[in-house]
């Protein structure tokens, strides 16, 4: 995806790019597909994790430039993995008012659901998809209708850099992700639904999302990969050991009964050693009082496959 700043500096540098109308969001769609050819064509796939017993819908949401090929690895591992994704690919790549692209993601949720034949769906969403998602649930009674919302490297408290590319591109997607604006303050304006489980993935040097705080949600399981090794923004698509989070994001409390315990014994003196050893080992890092329920857990041991690459990731709540 071609992020806030990113026009900018095209027209400020205008080398190696191909000729075309720099100001379209086709345009920046069609060159970063192809610089990232060679990372996105699906092969064999590693074996993954256990199949879901039932199929589940899962709705993938595109960002800002992003055509929906790019999401061809993570489909096919989603099928691998038993879910049936559906795509979303926003008019205009959502370039255009969030406000409207969230409404007519009520629309499209309800068709999903309409011809999936479930009540609830589960929605996975790369950048500011994840923000108009994160309002619709929040503001758009999307909380009816989705059970887990799961955004990667997206900037859910704006981006600096917006303004000034929103005056070259001109897209009103870009005025509102300009920290202050109308669209960002009716975003934070609502707290998460306790009846939606929210996680957010990022990595502390992508390349666009800067700063990288901006991805971190108040309420939700926050996942950073920030211990220092490079992870890239578009890498999120096509890494299999990133995916592993999203998959555990997604199946989080699958085998979970219908009881309150989060993870923690009721006795003071039992289970937190326990839960604490597991996270170190994972390299992960609760935010401070934070509680270690099941669902952390079983993210914390999908992020040890992260250590092969020595990728650390932090948990918080």
């Amino acid at each position: 995806m071609i992020k806030a700043f990113l026009p900018a500096l095209a027209l400020a540098t205008c080398q190696g790019l191909p000729p075309g109308d720099v100001t379209s969001p086709y345009y920046w769609g069609d060159v970063m597909l192809d610089k990232y050819a060679d990372e996105l064509v699906v092969g064999e796939l590693e074996p993954g994790p256990a199949p879901l017993e039932e199929p589940r819908t899962v709705l993938l949401i595109t960002g800002v430039t992003i055509p929906q090929a790019w999401f061809g690895p993570i489909v096919a591992r989603l099928e691998r993995d038993g879910f049936r994704p559906v795509i979303w690919e926003p008019p205009a790549l959502l370039s255009g008012s969030l406000f409207e692209a969230s409404e007519q993601l009520a629309d499209v949720v309800d068709q999903v659901r309409a011809e999936s034949g479930q009540d609830k769906i589960d929605i996975l969403a790369e950048c500011t998809g994840g923000v108009i998602a994160r309002h619709y649930v929040q503001s758009l009674g999307g909380d009816a209708y989705v059970r887990r919302l799961v955004t990667f490297v997206s900037p859910q408290a704006g981006l600096p850099a917006a303004k000034y590319a929103a005056k070259i591109a001109g897209w009103p997607a870009l005025y509102d992700l300009t920290p202050g604006s109308a669209f960002l303050q009716a975003v934070a304006a609502k707290p998460l639904p306790p009846s939606v489980a929210m996680t957010s993935i990022y990595t502390c040097t992508d390349e666009y999302i800067q700063p990288y705080t901006t991805s971190i949600v108040p309420g939700a399981t926050n996942i950073g990969l920030c211990d220092g090794t490079f992870v890239g923004h578009f890498q999120t698509f096509y890494d299999p050991d990133i995916y592993l989070l999203m998959h555990a994001a997604l199946t989080d409390g699958d085998q979970d009964d219908s009881s309150a315990d989060d993870g923690k014994s009721d006795d003071p003196a039992s289970g937190d050693d326990e839960g604490d050893a597991a996270e170190k080992a994972a390299g992960c890092s609760a935010s401070p009082g934070s509680a270690t329920p099941l669902w952390a857990l079983a993210i914390a041991g999908a992020v040890l496959l992260l250590r092969r690459r020595r990728r650390g990731a932090r948990i918080s709540r």
